[in-house]
């Protein structure tokens, strides 16, 4: 396909018909189920009003001073004061082992939440620098690999080991994400959400695992407008069906959350009993999407 819409999808990179492979029997210790929980560790430098919980269109203001959102910078702020912290505290009450997607900005504004979710054994992955700024939104190659790199540098400078792992904003990449996580050595992207399981894609002999970001799975955003209890009912409810489902062949399951939006007091609680539920089905494997993406490689490799 060489239309536009095709090239930017990068259509002929990703396997249309995603055949599970022959080797692909049990995920590791005979495991049929694995559940992936990922903290997105975000900083928004420039609020944006559609994501504030009352939103007020304060750019077609006459008035334009006063107009910083404070409400939408405290909302944030929260999670990285509070609720960061409390979401920590459940993963090791539960013994559970997250992947944290950090923006550049978080690494530099909070680096000790960045160390403690490094020291707590949750493998730390890039998120972008900043979530006012939307990979599309960068008007060149050159933009995005300077944001990104700028990015890595943040992280390891505070981690003091090398980023692994990926994940867009949104998670909206442009045609050039995938060409420059190669080439900067990624082992592994969340930027699509297509495939039950991982599968490789290789590029100018060079390959990266897509691990599908909360496919099949939720985010808090999905739950949180539920009302914390309808919103447990709903999570452990598609969980049972997915782990129904991994009796006749492995399946995985995610949930994505935010530090502002799931480290209240209420929505922590959520993910504690959710965790609590998962742990009752017996043997369960809790990856991070770095060992998801080393238990693939080495598969393909067999």
């Amino acid at each position: 396909m060489s239309d536009p819409i095709s090239l930017s999808y990068q259509w002929d990179l990703r396997p249309q018909i995603p055949l599970r492979p022959e080797w692909f029997r049990a995920w590791p210790n005979g495991a049929t189920m694995a559940v992936q929980i990922l903290i997105l560790n975000e900083w928004e430098s420039v609020p944006r009003h559609r994501k504030r919980p009352m939103a007020v269109d304060l750019q077609n203001r006459h008035d334009h001073q006063n107009k910083f959102d404070f409400l939408a910078l405290g909302v944030r702020e929260y999670g990285a004061r509070h609720g960061i912290w409390r979401l920590l505290d459940v993963l090791d009450k539960q013994g559970v082992k997250a992947t944290i997607p950090t923006n550049g900005l978080t690494a530099e504004l909070f680096p000790a939440t960045v160390r403690a979710s490094r020291d707590r054994g949750h493998e730390v992955a890039a998120h972008q620098w900043d979530m006012a700024v939307f990979p599309p939104m960068f008007t060149s190659r050159e933009e995005e690999q300077s944001s990104l790199a700028r990015t890595v540098a943040a992280i390891e400078n505070v981690i003091g080991s090398k980023v692994r792992g990926y994940l867009s904003p949104g998670p909206r990449p442009t045609r050039f994400t995938l060409d420059l996580l190669m080439e900067s050595g990624f082992l592994w992207t969340s930027d699509y959400v297509d495939s039950d399981f991982p599968y490789v894609i290789s590029r100018n002999d060079k390959r990266i695992v897509a691990i599908s970001y909360a496919t099949p799975g939720y985010t808090d955003g999905d739950l949180s407008s539920r009302g914390i209890i309808q919103g447990l009912a709903e999570i452990k409810y598609a969980f049972d069906a997915t782990f129904e489902e991994s009796k006749r062949h492995p399946m995985k399951f995610c949930y994505a959350i935010h530090p502002h939006v799931s480290g209240t007091v209420g929505m922590s609680r959520l993910l504690d009993d959710f965790l609590a539920h998962v742990r009752s089905r017996g043997e369960i494997w809790f990856p991070t999407c770095g060992e998801i993406a080393e238990f693939w490689s080495a598969g393909v490799d067999q």
